[in-house]
């Protein structure tokens, strides 16, 4: 493991996303020209089968000394993460995801944080649609869906106890102490919450985590996530990833947690609030999906 060649490495996963990775890259290209200091960039390759290969030996040709491409076939981000960040040289390790859009600031953010901040182990801060999406009908359907992992605590700095893995920034040293991040969790493995799992070992071992409103991330919004198919898969893989993060919790947990969605799916649909009744239907299949694996866990281990 190297240590403190540079002051910050920036780290992406990559999976089937050879087009949106493009702009991804290009957007950080912009972000990088903004700030004078070496900053690493490491890409790792989770068994692409798309033209992603292409697009990073291109990627990586341009600078060869900087960039670095790492190939982990496992499939999880997790796994691809926890392959990638021992190999990189910075001191502060920067993470964002293969289909955003980086804003110029974003670099120079994530280098202030790590020069400034040492009381803090981590930071996240708000993550937002970019401007060409901001239109009236779109915010509309993106809060009707809430299938984007949309961020924002207003203009001031706090303490939290989020951390989001399209936009965090964390201490090499501390991601160390707590072993990298569980490669049971997160796209493809359970689904969802590698980086939220992250946050609670970091905090349960002493470490503090800093909302930084100036570390911005744009986090386009594409059109299959805002559909009901998306909504549902996005749901299950919440209950997946819990089951796996916190273990089987009971049949009694299931069925209060499921009744209790039912009366809050009741409740909104009686005043006609659609939004919260939206809401209320995630939270539905979500502790459905849980009860349907808590019989799955029953069945087997009756066998």
């Amino acid at each position: 493991m190297t240590d403190g060649v540079f002051p910050l490495s920036i780290l992406i996963a990559t999976r089937n996303r050879g087009r949106s990775l493009c702009w991804a890259l290009d957007t950080l290209d912009r972000a990088l020209a903004q700030v004078e200091v070496p900053v690493e960039l490491v890409v790792v390759d989770n068994g692409s089968t798309d033209n992603t290969p292409q697009v990073l030996a291109r990627w990586r040709a341009r600078d060869p000394d900087l960039r670095l491409v790492l190939r982990e076939d496992q499939p999880g981000k997790a796994r691809a993460l926890n392959a990638a960040w021992p190999r990189a040289r910075g001191a502060t390790l920067a993470f964002t995801d293969d289909d955003v859009e980086v804003p110029a600031t974003w670099v120079a953010s994530a280098l202030s944080f790590a020069e400034h901040r040492h009381e803090y182990a981590a930071a996240t801060g708000p993550v937002t649609l970019p401007p060409s999406q901001r239109t009236a009908d779109f915010i509309a359907s993106v809060e009707w869906y809430r299938t984007l992992p949309l961020f924002d605590l207003g203009p001031s700095e706090c303490e939290t106890k989020h951390l989001y893995g399209c936009n965090m920034v964390v201490r090499r040293a501390a991601l160390a102490a707590v072993g990298g991040f569980d490669p049971r969790l997160g796209p493809g493995a359970s689904g969802l919450h590698e980086d939220g799992e992250l946050a609670r070992r970091l905090q349960a071992s002493g470490h503090r985590i800093l909302y930084f409103p100036r570390l911005e991330m744009h986090h386009p919004a594409d059109p299959q996530r805002l559909t009901w198919e998306f909504f549902c898969s996005l749901h299950r893989a919440d209950a997946r990833s819990r089951w796996v993060r916190d273990g089987n919790r009971g049949l009694r947990y299931g069925l209060q947690h499921w009744l209790g969605a039912v009366a809050v799916w009741l409740f909104w649909s009686a005043v006609r609030n659609r939004n919260r009744q939206m809401r209320a239907r995630g939270r539905l299949v979500s502790h459905s999906e849980y009860l349907r694996l808590w019989w799955q866990h029953r069945r087997k281990a009756s066998e």
